[in-house]
């Protein structure tokens, strides 16, 4: 009769079993805690790590009696018997209680594994990729295959950017990657996770609306989880100097972290969100964007125009910063998490540059810019978690931020047309002067509510927010013309702009059955904005005289609502969804000055969606991505009043401007083998633009009266452009990359192997002829980094692409150009306390305009010698730019032309550096490598340490 029993329990399907791995006193997750399933009476066992909601699960599990297994490193360890018989077995939360038993003197001496895939999360072991004793965060993920730095300085992971890096599962400084990876030290972190992090409401229902954010997340060691950690960097030179810190203090659940720095080698870590909010009113024709540089620090550029210009990613011109960051994070009790950073920043930034622009018509314009800018932000944000009780939890995420800008920018430009007998004649030279003194305000928040009903899978959340902005500016132009003194200009400008938003969004769910589940959904979004800005003629003296050709108050309004409905199926294999929503928006415009008209425009849309996410093995994972939304056009698009802060580059708005309707797709596909640790990852994405909102350039040949769509008449000179946005069609772009990565044991490498491929479509209209600006591109790279030891470190890599002009306008202007960059970065202990450090970057640029093809090498070099006990203090001497070649080129292509942008770049200093590390507290100082070490000291890690069994 037993055996009976016996054989019919095992003749049941085989089901899952899952649950949630938390700690005992906040219920947070423990993300990567192991949890293994032990078949008895024959001790079969299968493991599995948790993910970073917490949670498991084994599938396929027979029917039979098992012996459950959870451990994460300083938590006791967790075991309970488990019967399955035929159906999903749900456990609900494992809760582990702190105080592991230590393990001293541990020594680990197999090959750690370097990855696993864990359903859409792939987990790398930082034991895997051995770095120097000094290295930060940064250093070790770009180690990581498929993580790379792009050309625009964003760290990118799966071909996307990371916009959110979190320490143990928990946001820290915000969204700012930058942040983060500087400031944490390498040695701190266990393992790397890089995962699509879903929404709050998403994660609160379980319902995967497909809405994601590239993420990585820092698993620290647990002997960096409670005491005192940093750094101080301080250095000075014959013409440069920096210094630098931050500060950590972790005890337990509260996280608080100081970084500070003042320097003029362009080093800026902190995010774009401090720029939000002011953007200057000038359009240089380009001439003022920072170009790609030979390396360095990442540094500002900046034309006192665009926010881009500011961004501290980009390496143009010289920037002096001073700034400063808090970060506070903690658990207040089991219900209660708060977290909340404060940025200051302010960078003044001087920028050269020199601009070769070629459009499609027989027309070039030749460019040089000499631009300062002083920009003052601050901003603060906070996120606070309560849960009421076990079905209901509220989220309130407040933010506020203020910037100012102080910018001059003086530019000379000059446009030549060439005949039918390929003679060139100057059409236009202006020389023009543009002051700006911007100051905005940027406020917002949102509050979520959340609850669980009794029955499982059925659960509400309403999320409702807003946001409100301001700008005032003030701006001053002055010109003059070579060659007639009617352009001569003199004007004063104010601009002052309000705006904001509210919005609500309902989202509820209904499990039909334990795998299918239901989503209904509305939202509601009403977005106003005014604009009033008048420009004044200065004549004599104060004098001044209202120019109503340049003048303009505007107000505008966007209202969409929309309803839809998501079915949602669910198996051990994949999850399917597919929905469709209705939406129904308004676009409304008043221009008040200085030619009245009132504009609305109403649209009717059908937003379908659809999501895959497919597991072949745990090792393996396919997820497809659908969605479709709508774009309205901004208040500057909507907005007829001509920026003629270059008087031969004019803009001017379009109140006839109508909504875009995208569509986009991507699928990755995600492997790893933990036998080669050997990690595969392959993207294609693609999008689709209806009714896109490009431009109409017109560029003309003598001075020329001209009527802009839905604006009044503008003057423009010889030579001159004027750009209007407007709607066109048929714009879309495809995206490819594979990366593939594995160690090399014969030579204690990693190699990562990538290529890519894409083709982007973009219309304008250029005086009056339809162009379709088509660039397709192909790509490769290789990097190759060390794992023989901390003693001896080095990356080495190189990225090759090549891409492909054509436009359908004017054939004869296709053109083909070459990047390559190349890069040596080598960490070596020579001798007892003694580093020396190189970086060595060679950048090759062929098909650009004349004088901009160059091949040049970045060289920068140092020597440190370690000092005090446990060698937390360094005495360095660095050198930049050895041989004095660093130079920035960028090639910019666009629908009416393309263009070659040189920048002035940081150029050779010489620095003497100190650097001191902190520890205290349970924080463990590093131990100096001894040379030929293999093995792997375990710094007393606690029983079941947090790696996969």
């Amino acid at each position: 009769m037993l055996l009976l029993s016996i054989g019919a329990a095992r003749a049941q399907a085989p089901t899952t079993v899952s649950g949630r791995v938390a700690d005992g006193k906040d219920q947070s997750p423990l993300i990567g805690a192991n949890v293994l399933l032990i078949h008895l009476p024959d001790s079969v066992r299968t493991g599995t790590a948790v993910d970073t909601d917490g949670k498991f699960q084994f599938d396929n599990v027979a029917a039979g009696r098992y012996l459950l297994d959870a451990s994460f490193v300083g938590y006791q360890k967790l075991r309970q018997t488990v019967t399955v018989a035929g159906q999903a077995v749900q456990l609900g939360t494992l809760a582990l209680q702190t105080g592991g038993i230590q393990l001293k003197g541990v020594v680990v001496t197999g090959q750690a594994a370097q990855s696993v895939q864990k359903g859409d999360t792939t987990q790398f072991n930082a034991r895997a990729f051995k770095t120097n004793p000094d290295a930060n965060a940064q250093d070790l993920i770009e180690k990581l295959p498929g993580v790379s730095r792009g050309a625009d300085g964003k760290v990118q992971a799966q071909g996307e950017n990371v916009q959110r890096v979190l320490v143990d599962g928990k946001e820290f400084f915000g969204n700012d990657p930058d942040a983060v990876l500087k400031n944490l030290p390498a040695e701190m972190v266990d393992k790397v996770e890089v995962f699509d992090q879903r929404s709050e409401q998403s994660r609160f229902s379980g319902f995967d609306d497909g809405n994601t954010t590239k993420t990585i997340n820092i698993v620290t060691k647990v002997e960096f989880r409670n005491g005192t950690f940093g750094r101080v960097v301080a250095g000075a030179g014959p013409e440069r100097y920096k210094a630098n810190g931050n500060v950590n203090n972790f005890k337990g659940t509260r996280r608080l972290s100081v970084l500070a720095q003042s320097n003029d080698v362009n080093e800026q870590n902190f995010g774009t969100e401090d720029l939000l909010g002011v953007v200057g009113n000038s359009n240089q024709g380009g001439g003022g964007r920072g170009g790609r540089g030979g390396g360095g620090a990442p540094g500002g550029g900046g034309n006192g125009g665009n926010a881009g210009d500011f961004l501290v990613n980009q390496s143009g011109g010289l920037t002096r910063t001073n700034a400063v960051g808090l970060n506070y994070s903690d658990s207040w009790n089991k219900k209660t998490d708060l977290s909340a950073i404060y940025f200051f920043n302010r960078a003044d930034n001087t920028l050269l540059s020199t601009t070769q622009r070629q459009y499609v018509l027989p027309q070039t314009y030749t460019q040089t810019a000499n631009t300062t800018s002083l920009n003052t932000n601050q901003r603060f944000n906070m996120r606070l978690e309560h849960k009421i009780d076990s079905a209901n939890s509220i989220l309130f995420r407040p933010r506020f931020s203020y910037q100012q800008n102080e910018a001059t920018s003086l530019v000379a430009g000059l446009t030549r047309r060439t005949n039918i007998e390929q003679n060139t004649t100057n059409s236009s030279n202006i020389n023009s002067t543009y002051e700006a003194d911007n100051a905005g305000l940027n406020t917002g928040g949102d509050l979520l509510l959340r609850h669980r009903f009794a029955k499982a899978g059925r659960t509400a959340s309403l999320s409702m927010g807003g946001t409100y902005s301001e700008r005032d500016a003030t701006t001053t132009l002055r010109t003059t013309d070579t060659g007639a003194a009617r352009a001569n200009l003199n004007q004063l400008s104010t601009l002052k702009q309000q705006g904001g938003s509210l919005n609500a969004n309902l989202s509820l769910t209904e499990a039909l059955t334990k795998r299918d589940i239901l989503q209904g959904s509305y939202a509601i979004n009403y977005a106003p904005n005014n604009s009033n800005k008048y420009t004044y003629d200065v004549l004599t003296g104060d004098t001044r005289q209202l120019n109503e050709g340049l003048s303009n108050v505007f107000d505008t309004y966007y209202l969409t609502q929309s309803g839809g409905v998501t079915y949602r199926h669910i198996t051990p294999k994949y999850q399917a969804s597919v929905g469709l929503s209705g939406q129904y928006a308004e676009l409304y415009s008043d221009a008040r000055y200085p030619r009245p008209g009132i504009g609305r425009y109403t649209f009717v849309n059908v937003l379908p969606n659809a999501n895959l996410n497919y597991r072949f093995t745990k090792q393996k994972n396919l997820r497809l991505n659908y969605r479709t939304n709508t774009n309205p056009p901004s208040v500057s698009q909507l907005q007829a009043v001509v920026n003629n802060s270059n008087p031969l580059q004019l803009t001017i708005g379009n109140p006839t401007l109508r909504q875009e309707f995208q569509h986009s797709a991507n699928l990755r596909y995600s492997a790893s083998s933990p036998e080669v640790a050997s990690n595969f990852f392959a993207l294609l994405s693609g999008s689709y633009t209806q009714n896109p909102i490009s431009n109409r350039t017109l560029v003309v040949a003598r001075d020329t009266t001209v009527v802009p769509e839905g604006a009044p008449d503008v003057r423009l000179p010889a030579g001159g452009q004027l750009v209007q946005p407007t709607n066109l069609s048929q714009q879309y772009a495809l995206r490819s990359l594979l990366s593939y990565g594995r160690p090399i044991k014969a030579i204690k490498t990693n190699v990562n192997l990538s290529a890519n491929a894409s083709f982007t479509q973009t219309p304008g209209l250029v005086n009056g002829g339809l162009n379709y600006a088509r660039v397709p591109a192909l790509g490769a790279g290789l990097t190759l980094s060390s794992n023989i030891s901390p003693q001896f470190d080095f990356t080495a890599s190189t990225t090759s692409t090549q891409n492909f002009v054509r436009n359908t306008l004017r054939a004869q202007l296709n053109s083909n150009y070459f990047a390559q960059v190349s890069r040596l970065r080598l960490n070596w202990i020579v001798g007892p306390g003694i580093n020396f450090a190189t970086d060595l970057v060679h950048q090759a640029y062929s098909g650009l305009a004349a004088g901009f093809n160059q091949q040049y090498v970045l060289w920068n070099a140092s020597l440190g010698k370690k000092l005090f006990p446990c060698q937390r203090g360094e005495i360095r001497v660095y050198a930049f730019d050895l041989l004095g070649q660093n130079r920035a080129i960028q090639r910019n292509v666009t629908e009416a032309y393309y263009e070659d942008v040189q920048t002035t770049i940081l150029q050779r200093y010489l620095m003497l550096m100190f650097t001191y590390n902190i520890r205290s507290g349970n924080v463990i100082a590093p131990t100096p490598p001894v040379e030929g070490e293999r093995r792997e000291r375990s710094f007393g890690r606690p029983e079941g340490g947090g790696r996969r069994e």
